[in-house]
């Protein structure tokens, strides 16, 4: 009988995050799994009960480290990461205002070698983080070995990023920091979207968002912040999943008139290629690179509701002529990062300048 009791007991738990999971990726309120300490239990975006420290003072961000090490700045909680940024990310200046942020990760472990997301074992279980936070669904199953909590998220739609930011919230006791992220983010989307409504679907204009020397896109977050923005994705048919990699031709019928990469030199790059001569977008001289704070924008990246924002003026600059992006980065930066940008700083951002 008491087995009997213990099996129902954990079967109505098990119920019950499923069901905190559902609300969670519907983007609504869920509550943070708070048990006797020392511990605390978290359901993760695939699925798995992970039982955490109380207090998670050590997290070792891994994967799409910068993504991870942005959402923790937004939720104050950046001096708990215990790893530092891997090298291809410091070789250049690229991502100063990511160090000049959290000037703490320069001195801490890197776990990721140059040119991959692998990460040794060995190296992590000597760091000994209270839990690990990765976007690799890959990597979850190895990293488990490292013997601390492994917490999955992931990054497809907005319901994600809800429930991204609410159980990184959840396992830093920062409930209430994650809620007021969300509540910007929202009233950003809402901003723009009334803007865009006495916008005709024919004059929302041809997006794509590539690398033009891999001639690839990452479909779900360039589809997602084109669209939010006001304009028509062109990869938006292609699918759903991963990045995409097509040809010079398909480009020539895609015809966008607005092209966007990551670089200012990509942006020289791409005027300099005969192969892109005929595109709407290089004949009317719109082909611009993404800002870059302390992720690339055009990635996955907290600074999203910037990137939607800015697109949004790149699309349709008169509807959107009264919104300072200056402004607007510069209170964000104040906001959730806890960072006074200078003027300098704002116009080396939104020029993607190193």
């Amino acid at each position: 009988m008491k087995g009997e009791a213990h099996f129902r007991k954990f079967a109505m738990a098990a119920c019950l995050w499923h069901a905190c999971l559902a609300v969670a990726l519907a983007g609504e309120s869920v509550p943070c799994g708070l048990s006797d300490p020392p511990a605390r239990s978290v359901i993760d975006m695939a699925g798995r009960i992970v039982t955490l420290p109380h207090e998670a003072r050590r997290i070792a961000t891994v994967g799409a480290v910068p993504v991870l090490n942005g959402y923790l700045f937004a939720l104050g909680a950046g001096d708990r990461i215990a790893n530092g940024l891997p090298q291809r990310f410091t070789a250049t200046g690229a991502w100063r205002l990511h160090s000049a942020v959290a000037p703490y990760l320069d001195e801490r472990p890197v776990l990721q070698g140059q040119s991959t997301s692998e990460v040794s074992i060995e190296h992590l279980a000597r760091l000994a983080p209270d839990v690990v936070v990765t976007m690799n669904p890959l990597q979850v199953r190895a990293l488990e070995k490292a013997r601390a909590p492994v917490i999955f998220l992931q990054w497809e739609n907005t319901p994600h990023i809800h429930a991204s930011m609410r159980i990184l919230a959840c396992l830093t006791g920062r409930m209430s920091q994650g809620e007021a992220y969300l509540r910007y983010f929202e009233n950003t989307m809402e901003r723009v979207q009334r803007k865009l409504e006495g916008i005709s679907p024919d004059a929302r204009p041809k997006v794509l968002y590539f690398n033009p020397n891999s001639m690839s896109t990452p479909l779900q977050i360039a589809n997602w912040w084109i669209t939010q923005a006001g304009g028509y994705s062109v990869t938006a048919d292609i699918g759903d999943g991963g990045n995409t990699h097509y040809s010079h031709e398909r480009v020539l019928v895609w015809n966008p008139d607005i092209l966007i990469v990551n670089t200012p030199r990509l942006v020289e790059a791409v005027y300099q290629d005969e192969r892109f001569s005929k595109v709407n977008a290089v004949k009317n001289r719109r082909v611009y690179a993404t800002p870059m704070g302390v992720h690339s924008w055009g990635q996955r990246t907290v600074e999203q509701p910037l990137t939607v924002l800015w697109a949004a003026k790149t699309f349709h600059p008169a509807h959107f002529a009264e919104i300072d992006i200056k402004e607007e980065i510069q209170h964000f930066y104040r906001l959730f990062f806890n960072y006074e940008l200078s003027n300098d700083e704002v116009g080396m951002m939104l020029e993607a300048l190193p």
